[in-house]
């Protein structure tokens, strides 16, 4: 099976886009294409972000957010949108680079409230919905 170059797009690429392309490369390994955008970048860098990929020995502590329009060449073969907000952005960018596009609705976890343990929680759940999503992508390529 041949793995496609990967295009993770959220609202801000501060946090499921940038875990989407960290995951998508320790799956298939440091060759496989993966990147990550937002429609709007972030201005930093999300600590509880890094905090749970250090937890899968996965370091984005020199991590920068950009702006999709920031991506630059080469297309990816694949443009996932990871938030609902990201969508449209991401279609068209998909349907203008002649990329396939997947919507996976993954919550964003920063919208949660409560103690650090409950917001950790909440950014592993992420993580974890992510990490599943491209798993069942591999096993619906697999059974093709």
């Amino acid at each position: 099976m041949s793995v496609p170059s990967v295009l993770f797009v959220c609202g801000r690429n501060a946090i499921r886009s940038p875990m989407g392309a960290a995951l998508w490369q320790k799956r298939y390994g440091k060759s496989a294409s993966a990147r990550s955008c937002g429609v709007i970048p972030a201005a930093f860098v999300d600590p509880f972000m890094v905090c749970v990929m250090l937890e899968e020995g996965i370091d984005l502590e020199g991590f920068s957010p950009i702006a999709l329009n920031g991506v630059g060449d080469p297309a990816a073969q694949l443009v996932v949108s990871l938030s609902t907000a990201a969508d449209r952005t991401a279609r068209d960018y998909a349907a203008r680079t002649g990329a396939e596009f997947q919507a996976w609705p993954i919550p964003d976890p920063s919208e949660t409230g409560g103690n650090r343990d409950m917001r950790l929680a909440a950014y592993r759940e992420t993580r974890d919905a992510i990490a599943a999503r491209i798993a069942q992508w591999d096993a619906s390529v697999k059974s093709v």
